[in-house]
């Protein structure tokens, strides 16, 4: 089976091509954090701590988002520093913090979210909803035997 097919006049892996929708779309939602005044990772961070049940640790949010612990300090503090997440002393671990947000932070959140819903309606539009759908049930299952992958 091959992994090569015709696009463009040129034959490319289909990896690439998969590699190239998903920095299109990716443009899509950076564009949409952009006009929120903030970044996609951070973009992530607000949607983690708004949809969490109660505060999480720093650890769970740089295993959230994929990003090294030093990389989420980084964000926490900026965080932190716009009152957009408080970083109290976890009362069970005292050499831990425990992340949540504040009120400007769900108010970040919200002006966040309808950008990002936008630029998926606008995609949706664009591309269908029926197709949307099947393409990210595709995608989870890629990303699941990726994972499955690496820790075999």
């Amino acid at each position: 089976m091959s992994t090569r097919s015709q696009s463009n006049g040129k034959t490319d892996l289909v990896i690439h091509r998969v590699l190239i929708g998903s920095h299109q779309v990716s443009e899509y939602l950076n564009s949409a954090c952009e006009r929120a005044g903030v970044s996609l990772p951070l973009a992530r961070a607000l949607q983690f701590l708004a949809e969490a049940e109660g505060p999480v640790t720093p650890t769970e949010l740089s295993r959230e988002l994929g990003r090294s612990p030093a990389a989420t300090s980084e964000l926490v503090k900026r965080l932190v520093n716009s009152d957009q997440i408080t970083a109290d002393i976890d009362p069970n671990d005292r050499r831990s913090f425990q992340l949540a947000l504040t009120s400007r932070g769900h108010s970040k959140w919200q002006g966040v979210r309808a950008e990002l819903e936008a630029a998926e309606a606008y995609i949706t539009r664009r591309y269908g909803k029926r197709q949307l759908t099947e393409l990210a049930g595709a995608i989870d299952d890629l990303a699941a035997a990726l994972n499955g992958a690496a820790s075999a």
